[in-house]
C-alpha cells in the first residue's frame, strides 16, 4: 500500500471518529449574526448551529407569524424572509418563504434541484418549524402573543422553560417584558425567566432590555436585584446594578442584596464601580453607609478601598457609627499613601472620643514619620480634642523615629488655641521621647510663653521636662526663657 493510500485512510478515519465523537457528546455549536440597514428587507439574523452530524442555516428577515400549531408560516411583513437549511451526512434540503405581492411563496430545495412544495415540501416543514421555532427566534412575537393570550403570563413563561438557549429565553423574555403587563405580574416574570438561563450575557441581555419597567415597583425592582446576584460573572453583574442603580434608589432589600453581591465578586474594579454607584444615590442612609464601608473589608487593592471610603466620607452629618466603620476598613490598607487620604477625608467631620482611640490607633500603623506628622498636625487643627484625647494624640509621638518629626508635631501641638493646662503638661512630657537637646530646647522655648504666664504647676513641668536636656548651653537657654 503506497503512503497516498495510507494519507487518505487515515484522514477517513480521523474524520469518523470526529463524527462519532461529537455525536456521542451531543455536540452543539450556534453562531449568530445580526445587522441592520436602512433598508429593512437587509435587516435581519443568521443562524448557522452544527448538532452532531447534523448542520442548519437559518436566516430571518422582518415579522412572522406561525400557525397555532407551529407546522407553518401564517403571515410575513412586508419585509419577512425565511430561509432554512439542513445538511445530514451530506444530503441537503433548504426551505424558503417569503412575501410576493399578497400570498406567500414557498420554494423547497432537495440539494440544488427545485422540488415541488406540496407534498413533500410541506411534509418536510412540518416537521421541521416545531423544532426550529425552540431553536431560534423565528415567530417570537407572534408565539408570545398566542401563548399570553391562551394562557396569561404563565403560559409564555412555561414555553420559555422550553426553549433550547439562552439567546431564545431572552428574546422571549424582552418580548414579553414589553407588553403592557400588570406590575404585579413583573417580579414572577424577572425571576422565572432570569432561573431559566445559565448564560450571565443573556441574563444580563433580558434585565437591561426594558430595565425601567422592571424597577417599576420595590417588589419588581427586588426581583431585578436577585436576578443579577444569580449571575457568576463580575462584569456582567457591575453593569447590570450600574444601570439599575442610576434608574431607581434601592430598597434596604435590594441594598443588603447588592452588598452581598459585592463579597461575592473577585474583583476589586468592579466591586469599587458597584459600590460607589450605590453612593450615588440621594435617599443613601446613615446605616447604610455605615454597611458598605464594612463590605470595604472584601477589597484587598489600597486604591480601590480608599476610592469607596472617601466617596463614603463625602457624605455629610455622618454618624459616630460611619466614623468608626471607616476607621475599621481603614485598617486594611497597607499603603501610608492611601491611608493619609483616608484620613483626611474623615477629618472633614467632627469625631467623638472613640474615633479618636481608634484613628491614635491607625496612626500607629503608618510607617512613614512624614505622613504620621502631617496626620497628627491636622487632627490637632481639625478636631475639638478632649484633655484625655489631646493626651492620647500625643503618645503616638514615642513611635516616631525622627527627632525632628516629633519636635514639629509638639510644636504643632502649642499652636492650638485655648490649651488648657493639662494639654501643655502633656506637650511638656512628651518632650522626654526626644533625644535630641537642640529639638527638646525648640519645643520648650516654643512653649515657654505659655508657661510664664501660667501658674506654678506649668512651671513645674517645663524645668522637669529641661532637666533631661545633657548640653549646658541648651539648658540655661531654656530656663532663660522662663525666668526672664
Amino acid at each position: 500500500m503506497n503512503k497516498r493510500i495510507k494519507r487518505v485512510i487515515l484522514v477517513i478515519g480521523i474524520m469518523v471518529a470526529l463524527v462519532a465523537g461529537m455525536a456521542g457528546v451531543g455536540y452543539s455549536q450556534v453562531k449568530i449574526f445580526e445587522w441592520n440597514s436602512e433598508s429593512p428587507s437587509e435587516s435581519g439574523t443568521r443562524y448557522r448551529t452544527v448538532k452532531g452530524i447534523n448542520s442548519f442555516s437559518v436566516e430571518v428577515r422582518g415579522k412572522i407569524e406561525l400557525t397555532d400549531d407551529d407546522r407553518d408560516i401564517k403571515s410575513m411583513s412586508p419585509d419577512g424572509y425565511l430561509e432554512i437549511k439542513k445538511t445530514v451526512f451530506g444530503s441537503k434540503r433548504s426551505l424558503v418563504i417569503k412575501l410576493v405581492g399578497n400570498g406567500l411563496k414557498r420554494e423547497y430545495y432537495e440539494g440544488r434541484e427545485l422540488v415541488p412544495f406540496e407534498p413533500e415540501g410541506r411534509r418536510w416543514m412540518s416537521e421541521i418549524l416545531p423544532e426550529m421555532v425552540r431553536s431560534y427566534t423565528i415567530g417570537a412575537e407572534s408565539r408570545v402573543n398566542r401563548f399570553y393570550r391562551t394562557g396569561g403570563i404563565n403560559g409564555v413563561l412555561n414555553e420559555i422553560n422550553q426553549l433550547e438557549n439562552d439567546h431564545v429565553k431572552a428574546d422571549y423574555g424582552k418580548i414579553l417584558t414589553a407588553m403592557n403587563l400588570g406590575t404585579r405580574d413583573y417580579p414572577t416574570v424577572i425571576s422565572r425567566v432570569a432561573q431559566s438561563m445559565e448564560s450571565d450575557n443573556f441574563i444580563a441581555d433580558f434585565l437591561r432590555s426594558n430595565l425601567s419597567k422592571l424597577l417599576a415597583s420595590k417588589e419588581a425592582a427586588d426581583a431585578v436585584f436577585m436576578a443579577i446576584n444569580k449571575m457568576d460573572s463580575d462584569h456582567y453583574k457591575a453593569e447590570v446594578f450600574k444601570d439599575a442603580l442610576s434608574m431607581k434608589p434601592a430598597s434596604p432589600q435590594a441594598t443588603r442584596i447588592v452588598l452581598a453581591a459585592v463579597g461575592e465578586m473577585e474583583s476589586d474594579h468592579y466591586k469599587t464601580e458597584v459600590l460607589t454607584n450605590l453612593l450615588a444615590q440621594s435617599n443613601i442612609s446613615d446605616a447604610t453607609i455605615a454597611e458598605l464601608l464594612a463590605s470595604t473589608q472584601s477589597i484587598d487593592s489600597d486604591h480601590y478601598r480608599s476610592i469607596v471610603i472617601n466617596r463614603a466620607l463625602d457624605y455629610p452629618n455622618l454618624s459616630a457609627m460611619s466614623y468608626q466603620k471607616a476607621l475599621e476598613a481603614m485598617r486594611g490598607i497597607d499603603s501610608d499613601h492611601y491611608k493619609t487620604e483616608v484620613i483626611r477625608h474623615l477629618l472633614q467631620g467632627k469625631m467623638g472620643g472613640e474615633q479618636v482611640k481608634t484613628l491614635v490607633s491607625v496612626i500607629g500603623s503608618l510607617d512613614s514619620d512624614h505622613y504620621v506628622t502631617e496626620i497628627v498636625k491636622e487632627v490637632l487643627g481639625s478636631q475639638d480634642l478632649s484633655d484625655a484625647d489631646f493626651n492620647l494624640l500625643l503618645t503616638r509621638v514615642q513611635t516616631v523615629d525622627s527627632d525632628h518629626h516629633a519636635a514639629a508635631i509638639l510644636m504643632a501641638a502649642l499652636e492650638v488655641r485655648s490649651l488648657s493646662t493639662n494639654k501643655i503638661v502633656s506637650v511638656l512630657q512628651a518632650t522626654g521621647s526626644i533625644d535630641s537637646d537642640h529639638y527638646i530646647a525648640e519645643v520648650l522655648m516654643t512653649a515657654a510663653e505659655r508657661v510664664r504666664a501660667a501658674g506654678a504647676e506649668l512651671k513645674d513641668a517645663y524645668r522637669a521636662a529641661a532637666k533631661v536636656i545633657d548640653s549646658e548651653v541648651y539648658y540655661a537657654r531654656v530656663i532663660k526663657e522662663i525666668d526672664r
